[in-house]
């Protein structure tokens, strides 16, 4: 992100020039490649972004009152200051309907041990209602429904709704966040591929 105070990695000088001509063998990428107008283009970029790990919550709003909750993988903190959040949803689902309408939305950060809701929110067909039903929730200061034991969690003011492409980017501005107190102590949850896992501490961390 623009505002990120981190510092920036050290620049190292790139390696001699390489001829970008169509003759020579290093203007062409290592392995196999597709480009768009390709047959199956969609198909072997939807392949190759699975590729890319990513950590795995909960997304939570109200709906005429009714609790609404999917798995989401696809979400990200934009910005420090003030601290927003976004998250990305299809925009024919049931969930994309209840966000039109809703003000705010929760997120629910999922460790490992919460496997099985991720699967179980992200199961297509659930129930409209009642889908929270299984899952140990407690309510956010604003009566949203966070996950029990989330590692980390946050509730948001909706502030954006971005239409792209097939999914709606939500936007919102972070007004409370929290943790279930086992935040560093366990693993998270990620998405790899088609399916869940997560990783080993590093050597030296407890």
């Amino acid at each position: 992100m623009s505002d990120d105070p981190r510092p920036t990695p050290a620049y190292h000088p790139p390696a001699a020039p390489v001829d970008p001509s169509p003759a020579s063998p290093e203007a062409r990428p290592p392995g196999r490649s597709a480009a768009l107008g390709d047959p199956g283009f969609v198909d072997a970029y939807r392949g190759l972004a699975a590729e890319i790990s990513r950590g795995v919550a909960v997304l939570t709003c109200l709906r005429a009152g009714k609790p609404q909750a999917i798995t989401v993988d696809s979400f990200l903190d934009v910005s420090w200051d003030p601290p927003t959040m976004a998250v990305s949803v299809y925009s024919g689902s049931r969930m994309m309907e209840a966000l039109e309408r809703a003000d705010s939305w929760a997120l629910s950060v999922l460790s490992a041990q919460q496997k099985g809701t991720a699967q179980w929110l992200g199961e297509p067909g659930q129930p409209l209602h009642g889908v929270l039903d299984p899952v140990p929730t407690f309510r956010s200061p604003g009566g949203l429904p966070i996950v029990a034991e989330a590692p980390v969690w946050f509730e948001l003011a909706l502030t954006q709704r971005l239409e792209v492409a097939t999914h709606t980017l939500i936007v919102g501005e972070v007004r409370t966040c929290g943790t279930a107190g086992t935040r560093g102590t366990g693993r998270p949850l990620i998405r790899f591929g088609e399916g869940y896992g997560t990783f080993a501490p590093r050597a030296g961390s407890s």
